[in-house]
């Protein structure tokens, strides 16, 4: 996973081709593999009932809270038998690899459950420095091992590969029978740093949906499990007890839509050494309808030499990032917008947001448009998506500037439904009541 900013923690994408860009009922077509959903889990609950592993994908969504962040995760079992046990993974389409803690681990942040011990669960083998795939970024090792690097969400792990077999959920179509696959690849982090930051003493680690072979994804697919395609559709949060999930969706699992919009993957190398998030082409944001003449199009065009820029989709980044000079044209248009409603700025930025409202009782919140794909296909944001709850007294744009690129995070992807299309190398999206896609997580 590569360095992304400051307090990023966990689940996101988009968008059209033909000439009107609406492709009615083609998000999910059928292929040989089954589909199969995973359980991604809210940070707020325990998972119960784990003996039997329902292993339908839960979630919570973004929500307007005093303090913390949007923050989802997947629901996986490690091992096999009576040493199985289950974690919770922050989702992540960014890094390379899915990654927990092992013991021992130095420092060992608390997380729901017990650390994973890979000397207790009989089918984990550590990976060899002769295996094919310890090749960069990872790395030959003493003990005759193959070591791994890690950064992202400000959070750096290290440690060895290995594989175990893992259980999740097969498709709620085919009965939500569980499903083993053996033998996946992951890395046992014996060292952190940051760590404790992202995981909110639930976390276990990350679960990787990136196009890397090493990741999550890539494995499903290479065993024919998965079409290399998967869908979120995130919710709006919920207190508890009435907490529910959605799903993780793989393959035939995926819901078909009648108006869906799509468009290209940026740089859709796989490979070793080569990018493996998922970029899209922006052509320009507008606010309330109207286009944003400071915000250009060549603020999220990314940089094949340096890798620097760009606009990618990541659910596992908590708020929508603005490369600095884009930013600073949206919250200048947004400040005075407010302002013109009798809203007061505050003067002194509220726990890392940089603009925040002391006072807005009459003010109509402003909405955000991206438009993608050279002018023909709009991504909206509605309003209510744009601003948090701070301290029970202040509201906060729920966008933050980054000094390096552009990331659609978790938060302003809430009610759309993002499917990626590997094989066609495509982003579809769609509104949808995300809510109807969930069950009661007991």
């Amino acid at each position: 996973m590569s360095v992304l900013y400051a307090c990023k923690l966990c689940f996101l994408l988009a968008l059209l081709n033909s000439a009107s860009h609406a492709v009615a009922g083609n998000v999910a077509p059928p292929t040989l593999s089954a589909g199969f959903s995973l359980p991604i889990v809210s940070n707020h609950n325990t998972a119960g009932g784990l003996g039997q592993f329902d292993a339908n994908l839960t979630s919570i969504g973004p929500h307007i809270a005093p303090v913390g962040w949007p923050l989802y995760d997947v629901l996986v079992g490690v091992g096999s038998g009576q040493t199985r046990h289950f974690y919770k993974l922050g989702l992540d389409l960014v890094g390379n690899l899915t990654w927990m803690q092992c013991k021992p681990c130095v420092p060992e942040v608390r997380q729901e459950g017990a650390v994973f011990d890979s000397a207790e669960s009989p089918r984990y083998k550590h990976m060899k420095p002769a295996d094919p795939k310890c090749r960069p970024p990872y790395t030959p090792s003493g003990q005759n091992r193959c070591s791994f690097y890690t950064t992202s969400w400000n959070v750096a792990a290290h440690g060895y590969l290995g594989n175990d077999t893992f259980a999740f959920a097969g498709s709620p179509g085919a009965g939500g029978h569980n499903r083993d696959v053996d033998n996946l690849i992951l890395g046992c982090a014996h060292t952190t740093n940051g760590f404790e930051h992202l995981s909110h003493n639930i976390l276990a680690g990350v679960l990787s949906l990136s196009r890397h072979p090493t990741s999550f994804m890539s494995q499903l697919t290479a065993r024919g499990l998965a079409d290399s395609r998967f869908s979120y559709c995130l919710f709006p949060g919920q207190s508890h007890p009435n907490a529910r999930h959605g799903f993780l969706r793989f393959g035939r699992d995926i819901p078909r839509h009648d108006h869906v919009h799509s468009m290209p993957l940026l740089f859709t190398g796989s490979g070793y050494g080569q990018s493996s998030m998922y970029y899209i082409h922006v052509f320009s944001i507008s606010l309330n309808g109207k286009r944003l003449n400071g915000v250009k199009t060549a603020m999220f065009r990314r940089d094949p030499q340096t890798r620097r820029g760009g606009f990618v989709v990541d659910p596992g980044t908590p708020l929508t990032r603005l490369v600095r000079a884009a930013y600073d044209v949206v919250e200048a248009e947004f400040a005075a917008n407010m302002h013109k409603q009798g809203a007061r700025r505050l003067t002194v930025p509220v726990q890392g947001y940089r603009l925040c409202f002391g006072s807005w009782a009459h003010a109509h919140l402003p909405s955000l448009t991206v438009t993608l794909y050279e002018d023909a296909t709009r991504l909206f944001i509605k309003p209510e998506l744009l601003f948090m709850r701070v301290n029970h007294e202040h509201l906060c744009f729920a966008v933050v500037p980054d000094e390096e690129m552009t990331v659609l995070g978790a938060a302003q992807q809430v009610d759309t439904r993002f499917t990626f299309d590997l094989p066609g190398n495509r982003l579809y999206f769609a509104q949808e009541h995300c809510s109807a896609d969930t069950r009661p997580t007991v």
